[in-house]
């Protein structure tokens, strides 16, 4: 597989441990944004500059070497890898259902607990669950990578 230029050629550590730390912040400053009910100042900025550190590692993840696997026309790979990639885009599709559902119960439980959600909570939903199937290819790629150089 030739890996053009423009891609970061992250280990697939690195790619986990940023994965990781992109999914976290992005997911921690949704949630938290999601349950702040008071106004607090220290906390919102503290939130928003999760998202922003979640949205720029998630980039840079989608222009790493794993992702590029991950993107890949079936010419570009190998046979092993085309199979590797075809059992991500499977785990991405569970993964983002999974987020769709859990986000639809959260929505009416919030409803019957009297909680009113503003539009900006859909936004950030959306933007959380874009950004992390950009990159949970990669990461399982990478998790796979990973586990067969183990052993």
């Amino acid at each position: 597989m030739k890996l053009p230029s423009h891609y970061f050629r992250f280990s697939a550590q690195t790619t986990l441990r940023l994965s990781r730390i992109a999914i976290v912040a992005l997911w921690g400053g949704y949630f938290g944004k999601f349950f702040l009910q008071t106004d607090r100042p220290g906390l919102l900025i503290l939130l928003r500059v999760c998202l922003v550190v979640g949205t720029i590692l998630s980039i840079l993840l989608f222009v790493s070497a794993h992702s590029f696997v991950g993107s890949a026309f079936d010419h570009h790979i190998y046979e092993r890898e085309l199979t590797l990639r075809n059992r991500a885009y499977f785990k991405t599709i569970q993964c983002g259902m999974i987020g769709l559902i859990a986000h639809f119960f959260g929505i009416e439980i919030a409803e019957h607990q009297g909680i009113s959600l503003v539009p900006n909570v859909y936004q950030n939903f959306g933007l959380c669950l874009f950004f992390t199937t950009l990159i949970v290819p990669a990461w399982y790629l990478a998790r796979w990578h990973v586990a067969n150089s183990d052993a």
